[in-house]
């Protein structure tokens, strides 16, 4: 690592070791957390950096605000703000110049020294020498060099868009079979639903058009990911599956659970493992797989689709169907004389997968969970697709 700058070739940033470390890991929350606690960085802004990086892009020109110089005089437009007696105003307003993170902005605005009563003297749009805006400027150009070289020591990681996007655009597996994750739009028939959400965030993050590949059953988008058919895909996590894919923690937690006839003498989930009774589950689906490792004396019969259990079940006089929570609910609504048994006899995983051999990928992705379960985003897209039965999954363990 070289103790000079060269002005007109800054050096390429690259992130401290532990830091790096932590991306390796997957973990982006981690990162983040030592990012500012070295660097002094706000939120927004090392979330940014560390996006870029990953990308294998360099990161902002103001990727390392620090603690200004004592005695550096403010942005004209702070200036003003203070003289106004708006200390609140001028941190906010330095802050969006800068992108220094809120303590950092604030002990500047100490440091200057300035308030109204200080700033009698001077005229709104005023800095207290000359040459003071000119010496801002340098003190930032001077700030983000030093970004550059704090980043010096390391090796960039694989940039994830080659594995996640090979093709120049990521191909996102959605599946209508489980309507927590995604449904058709009844007005337009487009996809929405929290998978969806996900895949156009992932897209906008690696700057690559999203392309929705829309499958009817789980068994079918499991396919599509081990063919390589397409690059991410919303799956329960499941050994079996585990096997033809990479997949990240959870993002989403599920309950699965079983319906039955009004008239059926089943009260309680216990009681579906007898020899009497058949099962109707989803071909391929999260369900199927649990069940064909779990029951011991029940009979599993296979529906095209987890959508169809229901029909198949009174159709053909089986005496239970299996499946997502929410998606039995509605068909208790829609089909007459039927009930759910009370509780849960499942909890389901709901990850993001992609192909095997994409690691890079499957580190990225799995740090784009953890950050989406952490910043709320996850929650905001259930609640704004109005999904009920689901919860967010807990963070990850390192």
């Amino acid at each position: 690592m070289t103790s000079s700058t060269d002005l007109s070739n800054p050096p390429t940033p690259v992130l401290p070791q532990a830091v790096q470390d932590a991306l390796q890991r997957g973990n982006l929350v981690e990162a983040i957390k030592l990012m500012r606690a070295g660097t002094g960085l706000g939120l927004k802004e090392t979330k940014d950096a560390l996006e870029a990086y990953m990308r294998g892009e360099p990161p902002p020109a103001g990727f390392a605000p620090m603690a200004l110089p004592v005695g550096a005089p403010l942005p004209a437009t702070v200036q003003e703000a203070l003289n106004q007696g708006n200390k609140i105003e001028a941190v906010r307003r330095l802050r969006g110049l800068t992108g220094l993170g809120l303590k950092e902005a604030k002990d500047a605005v100490d440091a200057a020294g300035v308030g109204r009563g200080q700033a009698a003297d001077l005229s709104p749009g005023q800095v207290r020498n000359s040459n003071g805006l000119w010496w801002w400027l340098i003190a930032l150009a001077v700030m983000a060099l030093g970004a550059f070289a704090l980043l010096g020591c390391a090796t960039k990681p694989p940039a994830p868009v080659a594995e996640l996007a090979p093709g120049g655009k990521l191909r996102a597996a959605i599946n209508f079979g489980n309507p927590i994750l995604a449904v058709k739009d009844a007005a337009s028939g487009e996809p929405r639903g929290v998978s969806v959400d996900l895949s156009r965030e992932l897209g906008r993050r690696l700057g690559v058009p999203v392309e929705l590949v829309t499958f009817t059953s789980a068994g079918k988008v499991v396919e599509a990911v081990r063919d390589a058919q397409v690059d991410i895909a919303f799956v329960a996590i499941d050994p079996v599956r585990g096997a033809d894919m990479l997949q990240t923690p959870p993002y989403v937690i599920i309950e699965g659970a079983y319906l039955v006839r009004n008239d059926s003498p089943i009260r309680r989930n216990e009681e579906v493992d007898q020899a009497a009774n058949r099962v109707v589950v989803g071909n391929g689906s999260a369900y199927d797989l649990y069940l064909t490792r779990e029951l011991k004396a029940a009979r599993l019969v296979k529906a095209p689709t987890s959508p169809a259990v229901t029909d198949v079940m009174v159709a053909q006089n089986v005496e239970v169907a299996a499946g997502v929570k929410q998606q039995l609910e509605a068909d208790a609504k829609r089909v007459a004389g039927v009930r759910l048994l009370p509780g849960r006899f499942m909890v389901i995983n709901q990850a993001m997968g992609l192909p095997k051999g994409r690691e890079a990928g499957a580190r990225y992705l799995t740090g784009f969970v953890e950050e989406m379960k952490a910043s709320g985003f996850v929650a905001a897209a259930l609640a704004r697709h109005g999904i009920e039965g689901a919860a967010v999954a807990p963070p990850s363990k390192p």
